[in-house]
């Protein structure tokens, strides 16, 4: 009976215990923490341990028990930001460093190196002789034979050469054949040009100083002999649309001293048979893009006052016009409160790339001299943003729900409402298209050096990752 009663009172002693002194280091059973420290650790993950120069690298936080953070990302730059991004500028190895501290003013540190690859192997650099300055106006795909071609304007800047016009074509190795086109008589940062349906080539160039002075217009045949020479002084032309075997030319055009939004009917021969002129808003108007929609047309441009002395342009606001499919002006929205008021103040300034793009779900995007604006269908404004310094030659291409531009330096991608979702920095200063090649979006840019603008071209995919040429 001895036996049998000691180790029940042993072990009742025991269970006594354990229930009102827990032993240490185990949890408390009520859910209690008598260590009242959090303990602190410093943690971040990296959407990638290799990238190239431009691109974002990600910065995902995985800290416990921190209050705030420090990175040092190894280039000069930090941020405090618990999972912020960085892009590096110049290739090497570099070590990201992030202390996190805590509500005690402990501190952990965490590193981590990214290797950082130069992006120069992915573009291709034409040679540029030297002392001239190579400015792309204008790039595309050749609708008959699929080459890509550029609109460049060539500058001699040490010598007699002057300033000319070039067309560059170029074949599945990116060499390039070069044809001339014209001498540049006045201020020019807008050129396209038509393949007419026979194979010649129909050329624009738009022509200002202190006032505006017209287009300066070219025909080559398919075999470059020239054709013609046609230089209006009262309108402009800033690019056209296919109108079954016609086309629309549209632009501006002098009426009486007010410029008027034009629109000009052409045959397939590229000779003008009509002309609509549109009186947008209160004083003069040019239309720089149009689109065919469903039911009509949508035009982008601008209205202002157009002045003899300087400013020659005052009051300058971005217009949306919507026509029906007879050209019928059904209703026009003046972007009131535009950024660049201020800026434009001469026909020079109206004298740049303008886009306009319907996204899938039917918003419309406006990208004019710097300035990027997302409406409604019906022209409602959604957002606004001005990308200060950035020069008047840059692209946009519509993704479907998304959509890509280029500014100063770099490829911006952002969703239908016009939230920036990526940015790539390429380094390039002007980009006059962004279009679709072999699965890419292929570019030909400008950057400028102090020898003048040289030119390059690249690729990147859709969500701006840059890609190989040719392969």
């Amino acid at each position: 009976m001895k036996h049998f009663y000691l180790p029940c009172l042993l072990a009742i002693l025991l269970l006594s215990c354990s229930q009102t002194e827990p032993i240490s280091g185990d949890p408390d059973p009520d859910g209690g923490d008598d260590d009242p420290h959090t303990s602190l650790e410093a943690c971040f993950s990296l959407s990638s341990e290799t990238i190239l120069v431009g691109e974002s690298l990600e910065i995902s936080d995985c800290s416990e028990g921190a209050t705030s953070y420090s990175y040092d990302f190894g280039n000069g730059e930090e941020s405090t930001d618990d999972s912020p991004s960085v892009v590096y500028e110049e290739g090497g190895e570099y070590t990201i460093t992030l202390t996190v501290t805590n509500n005690e003013q402990e501190t952990d540190t965490k590193t981590r190196s990214v290797y950082v690859g130069s992006a120069e192997s992915y573009y291709i650099y034409p040679e540029v002789p030297e002392g001239y300055s190579y400015l792309p106006l204008e790039a595309g795909i050749h609708p008959q034979n699929g080459a890509v071609f550029v609109i460049e304007l060539r500058e001699d800047q040490l010598g007699p050469g002057g300033s000319k016009f070039f067309y560059r074509e170029l074949d599945e190795s990116f060499a390039a054949t070069s044809h001339y086109i014209a001498d540049k008589p006045f201020n020019c940062n807008s050129a396209f040009v038509n393949v007419l349906a026979s194979g010649n080539l129909n050329f624009h160039f738009s022509r200002t100083l202190a006032g505006l002075y017209g287009s300066q217009e070219l025909t080559y045949n398919s075999s470059w002999g020239f054709l013609n020479n046609i230089n209006p002084a009262g309108k402009h032309s800033y690019g056209y649309l296919p109108d079954g075997a016609n086309y629309l030319y549209y632009g501006t055009a002098n009426d009486s001293g007010v410029y008027k939004a034009a629109i000009e009917h052409r045959n397939s021969g590229g000779d003008t048979f009509e002309i609509e002129l549109l009186a947008l808003g209160s004083a003069s108007s040019m239309i720089g893009d149009m689109i065919k929609v469903p039911g009509g047309y949508i035009a982008f441009g601008g209205v202002f006052i157009k002045n003899d002395l300087a400013p020659q342009i005052q009051n300058y606001k971005p217009v949306l016009a919507f026509l029906d499919d007879m050209l019928n002006l059904t209703s026009e929205v003046v972007l009131d409160a535009s950024m660049l008021d201020a800026t434009i103040s001469s026909p020079n300034d109206l004298n740049g790339s303008y886009h306009l793009e319907q996204l899938a779900n039917g918003n419309l995007v406006l990208y004019g001299n710097g300035e990027l604006i997302v409406t409604e269908s019906n022209g409602t404004l959604l957002k606004r943003t001005l990308y200060e310094d950035t020069k008047p030659i840059q692209a946009l291409i519509s993704l479907g729900e998304t959509f890509v531009i280029s500014t100063d330096g770099y490829l911006r991608k952002f969703d239908s409402g016009g939230n920036q979702l990526k940015e790539f920095k390429y380094n390039g200063n002007y980009m006059p298209e962004l279009f679709e090649k072999d699965g890419k979006l292929f570019f030909v840019a400008g950057y400028d050096t102090e020898a003048g603008v040289k030119m390059f071209y690249g690729a990147v995919d859709a969500n701006l990752n840059l890609k190989a040429l040719g392969s």
